[in-house]
């Protein structure tokens, strides 16, 4: 029985997020990773309610442990930037 009500849950869950424009899915399944977060087994461990934000809420650094050369690191933000990710 469990696993019946399990599976209609994550199928409404689902259902519902699909149904919410972008900004208002991300706030919901926040909201939804701060409640399981209460009942986690994993609670006390950093990365058990990792949040999602617009990456345009984030803002870069020139931090590179690597110390990339200046040629590279364009590429490698040009590349970044095709594959909108933020570098």
């Amino acid at each position: 029985m469990g696993d019946t009500m399990q599976q209609r849950l994550t199928q409404d869950l689902t259902q519902f997020l699909a149904s919410l424009p972008e900004d208002d899915r991300i706030k919901a399944i926040n909201e939804i990773r701060m409640a399981i977060h209460q009942v986690s087994p994993f609670r006390e461990e950093p990365v058990d309610c990792v949040l999602w934000v617009k990456n345009s809420q984030l803002m870069p650094n020139d931090y590179n442990p690597n110390n990339v050369a200046p040629p590279e690191k364009k590429l490698l933000q040009k590349s970044g930037n095709a594959a909108n990710l933020l570098i």
